[in-house]
């Protein structure tokens, strides 16, 4: 009878168990589900009471450590995965997504001595060396560091990456020596490739020990005269010698030598660039390097950029830079930072036919930039050619609006107060009007279209006393103006307020000389007629 008892309760605590596990099975897969369908706070729930289920379950803790994390709670991600590590010590996974967290917390003692622990638990796993030598590179732990490339190197041979990390380590250790060495190793290894005995001579030379760098460069110099490394060093040598000529002879050879990319070129010219504008050097030397590297067909502008940006600081005259902003152009048409630039010295030189060679082009590609419409536009006004002049500074206006140019204001006034302008001449005053009123919209005291839009309304006798407020206004801002005084003088008369009209008509007379009189027809008919009228007056 006993041995039937024991043998019912043996069979009832496996149906037990089996029931325990099969409802494990059916909640960890239920949790699984919810997982991939997102419903994170679901899936933690579920994954938790597996861990109730079965507190030794460590893919459990592995599942809900990685939810936690998906909703930012590392603090217990880290606890779930620490408690998976101590079940399971031998469970390499779990170490290195504790390892991970760990990191993502900033808790980077934890991560190291968790990463040192696995290193000796897992000598075959090469990539916990290489997240070892990261840690210890995090901390600046560079003997530590060249004990693990030491391993590595046990591991998996020498190798040339190997031997170079080691040699910026102890560079970065200061330890000369043994960088020499490794260095030296290298060599050794790798006789063909004479970068490393070109590094032997710039550790020569940085110790200060300059026979024997250069002893070591010429050494290099009668097997391959034009490694770009042995350039490099020499120009630096002869640089540091004080020995200009052959530091350009040697600067040259480099920047001219066809296995030095476009990209290195550029940089290395940076660098004689700056170098040359802090030393306040000659700047002659400069710029003949620059014409003979531009002697060879360019695809790209930048070396251009460069040459121009070093001539404007050095202050170079006009005429010796416009030539490589033209050379720009050629390369790249739509190179605006050449464009515009020589669009300022023609502004300057007041040389309208340069400026309309170089804004057409502009405008015929469409550029988005609104100043080459303003200026093309200028041009065809003061040539009379009105209609071509509408039509670019509408289309300029529709860039200003469409952009966000720096000068958004003062083009939109500049241009709607030419077209304001052009349509008087051409008598089509509704626009002209539309146009100043636009102007005014964006500079309500921009003195020369307040000044000039009266003029309009008087001359064709229209709100007369809008165009006495706008004219008194452009006065108040430029009260010396002869131009605007004669204005004001004659929407006075208009107005019939003949004493005052005298009076400022007068005060426009003191202030213009006897040849702008000579040149203003409008100005002698003014005064003529304002002076007949207060005289009968």
């Amino acid at each position: 009878m006993r041995k039937v008892i024991s043998i019912l309760i043996l069979f009832f605590s496996c149906l037990t168990v089996w029931a325990q596990s099969t409802k494990f099975d059916y909640i960890f897969h239920e949790a699984q589900r919810q997982k991939l369908a997102q419903n994170y706070a679901a899936a933690i729930d579920l994954f938790s009471y597996c861990c109730e289920l079965n507190p030794e379950s460590g893919v459990a803790l592995y599942e809900l450590a990685d939810l936690y994390r998906y909703v930012e709670c590392d603090s217990l991600a880290i606890q779930a995965l620490e408690k998976a590590s101590r079940l399971y010590p031998d469970n390499y996974w779990y170490k290195n997504r504790l390892v991970v967290l760990y990191l993502n917390d900033r808790r980077n003692e934890d991560a190291l001595k968790q990463v040192e622990e696995m290193a000796q638990q897992f000598p075959e796993k090469g990539e916990v060396l290489m997240m070892l030598l990261d840690l210890y590179g995090r901390n600046s732990d560079y003997e530590n560091m060249v004990k693990v490339l030491d391993k590595i190197e046990l591991k998996e041979g020498k190798s040339e990456q190997l031997s170079m990390e080691k040699f910026r380590i102890f560079l970065q250790m200061e330890d000369e020596e043994r960088a020499f060495e490794e260095m030296k190793a290298l060599a050794e290894e790798y006789p063909n490739d004479l970068r490393y005995q070109v590094v032997i001579g710039d550790l020569y030379l940085d110790a200060g020990k300059k026979e024997e760098a250069l002893s070591q460069f010429q050494m290099v110099e009668q097997k391959d005269s034009n490694n770009v490394a042995l350039l490099l060093s020499l120009s630096n040598y002869y640089e540091m010698e004080g020995n200009d000529s052959l530091y350009q002879q040697y600067l040259t050879r480099l920047m001219l030598n066809p296995a030095v990319d476009d990209a290195t070129r550029i940089r290395m010219m940076g660098v004689v660039v700056r170098e040359n504008l802090l030393q306040n050097g000659d700047s002659t030397m400069v710029l003949n390097l620059f014409d003979k590297i531009l002697q060879e067909p360019q695809e790209q502008t930048d070396l251009l950029e460069l040459k121009v940006r070093y001539m404007v600081t050095r202050d170079m005259p006009r005429t010796s830079i416009k030539p490589s902003l033209y050379q720009m152009l050629d390369i790249d048409p739509e190179n605006e930072v050449a464009r515009q630039q020589l669009l300022a010295y023609a502004v300057m030189e007041d040389d309208t036919s340069t400026v309309m060679s170089i804004c057409k082009p502009a405008v015929e590609y469409k550029t988005s930039n609104p100043v080459f419409y303003y200026y093309l536009g200028v041009v065809y006004f003061q040539r009379e050619e009105r209609e071509k002049a509408v039509e670019v500074l509408q289309a300029g206006l529709e860039r200003v609006r469409d952009g966000e140019h720096e000068q958004k204001v003062d083009l939109s006034v500049n241009m709607y107060a030419m077209l304001g302008d052009i349509y008087h001449d051409l008598e089509e005053d509704e626009k002209a009007f539309q146009a100043y009123d636009s102007c005014l919209v964006y500079k309500q005291n921009d003195a020369m279209v307040l000044n000039n839009y009266a003029y309009y309304l008087s001359l064709k006798k229209k709100d007369l006393q809008r165009a006495e407020e706008m004219s008194r206004k452009s006065n108040e801002i430029e009260p010396d103006n002869a131009t605007y005084l004669d204005t004001y003088a004659w929407v006075l008369y208009q107005l019939k307020r003949y004493d005052e009209a005298k009076q400022y008509m007068d005060r426009a007379v003191e202030l213009m000389t006897k040849e702008e009189l000579d040149e203003s027809p409008d100005v002698r008919l003014h005064i003529k007629k304002i002076d007949k009228k207060a005289k009968k007056k």
